[in-house]
């Protein structure tokens, strides 16, 4: 009996220290937050910042992006390849994101603090940044496919959009680190498979004259 009493008072124990633990992550996310969409705030870096986070609301953006896609397709080689496997990694990415915002349910800070977003209140939930997810997983996808020298080409867009969704108050820095870190694991992983599987395929296609000459 006593050692039943023994293990739940060290499982409230723990518990507890777990939820001090994560207030204090939160309040100090809540205090970055502050830094970046308050102390970052200047006249001519609003107007840059709310173009990268919403980059791809219009039209027109869409279908550039688009035009960019099918030139890549149309280049061939590693170019080509990393078009066609960026579809299925920012579906896969966004999907996650989508699903952990659900079942995290944390409020984003538009609708948690006393604060005026500059893009509109959104209610969904915050973490992780599906925006953040996905342009990192782009570079993730771009490393593995085209080497480190194409992943820097690409670098500079999770950082911007990443830090325009503080800037502009719908996120949490922990949620675009979160998104970040799935995007990458994502993209990085789709490339690696690919890149696992063409290797399998060169390597049986070697080997295939061999055979049939025996």
């Amino acid at each position: 009996m006593a050692n039943g009493q023994d293990a739940r008072a060290t499982n409230r124990s723990f518990i507890g220290y777990n939820k001090r633990r994560m207030g204090t992550i939160l309040y100090w996310d809540e205090r970055a937050f502050y830094w970046v969409f308050e102390g970052l705030r200047a006249d001519w870096l609003t107007p840059v910042m709310v173009f990268f986070s919403d980059a791809l609301k219009p039209l027109p953006a869409r279908l550039l992006v688009v035009v960019l896609w099918g030139l890549m397709v149309w280049r061939g080689g590693r170019l080509r390849t990393f078009a066609l496997l960026v579809v299925p990694t920012l579906i896969l990415t966004n999907e996650t994101s989508d699903w952990l915002k659900a079942w995290v349910g944390r409020e984003r800070p538009c609708v948690a603090l006393p604060i005026e977003p500059l893009t509109g209140v959104l209610t969904s939930g915050s973490f992780p940044s599906a925006h953040a997810g996905n342009t990192a997983s782009v570079v993730g996808l771009a490393i593995a496919i085209g080497g480190w020298r194409m992943g820097l080409w690409w670098g500079w867009l999770p950082l911007m959009v990443g830090l325009s969704r503080v800037y502009v108050g719908v996120h949490y820095p922990l949620d675009v680190m979160g998104g970040w870190a799935i995007g990458a694991l994502y993209g990085y992983g789709v490339g690696w498979l690919w890149n696992r599987y063409a290797q399998r395929r060169h390597k049986a296609h070697e080997e295939s004259p061999s055979l049939s000459s025996e």
